[in-house]
């Protein structure tokens, strides 16, 4: 048969996906060992638990990330401790979000607990101070602060010209690129619409409470806040006035001087007539929640807005009630895109009380309850989903370890005399390759108690090589992409395997994108495995990070490989091909099983075929016999 037919007909009609059969049985067996399901390739969802379990009430939790130690999360909570009131209890974690810490009462440094009223938010300033912003006693907008990672906190301050507010919410402007770095800024709604403060000096002192929405006097309750990389400050409401339904936008490029807004930013359809549902005699709600991509990746500058909605023709909601993400590409101007979020199947089920955070990588990541493992819809878990596209597609991550009945509080826990209120809304925060989701539930009693789950995001490492058979040095590429394993060892003898992944290396880049799951930060030797090659190890140990994986090239330089163990081709250093057997040396056994596929015309993809054309003949016997002449053998430490 002609060659060229050959080709054509292998191509077309064989799977080129790499034979881990083909290699040692103790490589086959490790490897398979980590591999997980289906498209949770890149994060791993730890057990939930709680960060400060307890006999009281946590709810309406809010969660920040310390802008310079990732490591450090504060998180903050109504707690029903205080005699005859409430205040919020203080939560931190200095290893992303493993272990707490923390205290159910702010105190100022005499020992005096902070009064507050509800609607924690807390926010971190660049030079690590904490801000918490609450309702004060006497409708006050109120906020205190710590320089001690929440030992004690200043006395309330009361923002200035507040009348009566609701629903606050702060952040940081935490980026360096900002002419207004450092600056921390609130939004609240009031009964004539949405107002604002900031501080210049972390928190010392606030402006005058000023209006930013439009003039007309409408109460638009549930304000959210988010900071673009150049400073700009985004603010977001719900606007729904008769038949209409909208979430309104305010923009402001001066620090929050001067503002344009507008209650018609992108049109809604918010579940029943608003952003509330009841479910289980419980107020549930789905308001509008802000976050913008800062990452300096592809969609950088991006905003987000997650909501939830029910079915129409002109929303993406298919159900009573889903997660709506709705998407600007151009800093408010339109908001062209919007997506279903929640990615579950059937009528009738319930996604609430939403929130949203873009993570260093550009990952959007939104945290809701869900009830759709609940036929008789009375129970819920905890999802995140995550879109690594922009919202156009999402993953969903169950975090949350067990069902949990939303049900009213008992007479003598009572969040403010009502029956069927247990807060408004949960958080999620971002560090590093961490996403930590807190929400409150009350698995554990009557009581609802914050919870979180950690999700680790799993880098992606860059690893260049060629194997030597497969390089056409004229075309300067593979002549196949082809599938490789690898494992990282310990730097120290016994050299013994700490991770294990495959992937397959790009024709053009010779580049291998691998993920490593089981490994921690450290310094690891490089282990290669291909169906034709010689095992090859990196020369050194390399740093493994868990915020960036490895990049290494084994293309550029002999001394990349241990002893130096590859061949020059053309410009480029290659792993040695014809170890068929994959048993550490290039020798006759391996040019025995190619020699009996050229004579059994054997065709396709075989471990036989050294140089990739998908038929074993000749120029593979050829490649084999030049390094059994060379005396070629893998050299590992």
């Amino acid at each position: 048969m002609d060659k060229t037919l050959l080709r054509f007909l292998c191509v077309t009609f064989l799977a080129a996906s790499f034979n881990f059969s083909k290699m040692n049985p103790d490589l086959y067996a490790y490897v398979n060992s980590a591999t997980s399901s289906p498209g949770s390739d890149d994060v791993i969802v730890n057990n939930s638990f709680r960060i400060f379990p307890d006999t009281v009430l946590q709810v309406e939790t809010s969660v920040y990330c310390r802008p310079e130690n990732p490591s450090f999360i504060a998180a903050a909570a109504i707690t029903d401790i205080y005699p005859g009131g409430y205040t919020m209890g203080f939560y931190k974690s200095t290893n992303g979000g493993f272990n707490w810490s923390g205290t159910e009462a702010i105190k100022t440094s005499s020992g005096s607990i902070i009064v507050t009223i509800g609607d924690p938010s807390i926010s971190i300033d660049k030079n690590g101070k904490i801000i918490l912003s609450f309702i004060a006693p006497s409708s006050n907008v109120g906020v205190s602060f710590s320089t001690n990672n929440g030992l004690n906190w200043s006395a309330t301050t009361n923002i200035p010209g507040v009348t009566i507010p609701d629903k606050i919410s702060n952040t940081s402007d935490n980026n360096p690129s900002s002419p207004y770095y450092g600056n921390t800024y609130i939004v609240y709604n009031e009964r004539e619409g949405i107002n604002f403060s900031r501080t210049t000096n972390g928190g010392l002192n606030w402006s005058v409470s000023q209006r930013i929405s439009p003039a007309l006097n409408f109460v638009r309750t549930g304000a959210s806040i988010a900071v673009g990389s150049l400073g700009e400050i985004y603010v977001t409401w719900p606007f729904l006035l008769e038949t209409q339904r909208y979430v309104g936008f305010a923009k402001s490029t001066d620090g929050g001087v001067t503002w344009t807004s507008s209650d018609y930013g992108f049109p809604v359809f918010p579940v029943n007539t608003g952003f509330r549902i009841n479910l289980n005699l419980v107020k549930t709600n789905g308001l509008p929640v802000i976050a913008v991509d800062n990452s300096g990746g592809p969609r950088n500058g991006w905003i987000y807005v997650v909501c939830s909605e029910r079915a129409d023709p002109l929303s993406p909601a298919t159900d009573s009630c889903d997660i709506v993400i709705h998407c600007s590409t151009n800093k408010g101007s339109t908001w062209p895109m919007s997506f279903r979020v929640n990615q579950d199947s059937g009528p009738y089920r319930h996604q609430v009380f939403p929130s949203v955070n873009v993570d260093s990588y550009g990952g959007v990541n939104v945290v809701y309850y869900d009830n759709r493992n609940t036929p008789t819809k009375d129970s819920f878990e905890v999802y995140v989903s995550r879109s690594v596209n922009g919202g156009f597609s999402f993953e969903d991550y169950k975090v949350s370890s067990g069902k949990f009945k939303i049900k009213q509080l008992p007479s003598n826990k009572m969040l403010f005399g009502v029956p069927s209120y247990i807060g408004s809304y949960c958080g999620i925060t971002s560090s590093e390759n961490r996403i930590i989701p807190l929400w409150y539930d009350n698995k554990t009693g009557e009581d609802y108690q914050a919870t979180t789950s950690v999700i680790q995001i799993i880098p992606q490492s860059v690893i260049k090589l060629i194997p030597e058979g497969f390089y056409n040095e004229y075309t300067d590429r593979l002549n196949i992409c082809d599938s490789v394993g690898f494992f990282l060892r310990n730097s120290l003898s016994p050299y013994s395997k700490v991770d294990s992944a495959s992937c397959t290396i790009d024709s053009l880049s010779f580049e291998a994108l691998v993920k490593f799951k089981n490994v921690i930060s450290g310094n690891y030797f490089i282990e290669i495995h291909h169906r034709n090659s010689l095992e090859t190890w990196s020369m050194t140990p390399v740093n493994y990070s868990s915020v960036s994986g490895i990049i290494y090239d084994f293309s550029d330089s002999s001394s990349k490989a241990f002893g130096e163990n590859m061949v020059i081709k053309g410009s480029r250093y290659c792993i040695y091909s014809g170890d068929v057997n994959c048993d550490g040396i290039i020798d006759p056994t391996d040019l025995l099983e190619i020699d009996n596929n050229v004579s059994g015309f054997i065709i396709g993809y075989q471990p036989t075929d050294l140089n990739g054309d998908y038929i074993t003949d000749s120029s593979d016997l050829l490649i084999c016999d030049n390094n059994i002449n060379k005396f070629i053998s893998r050299i590992i430490p």
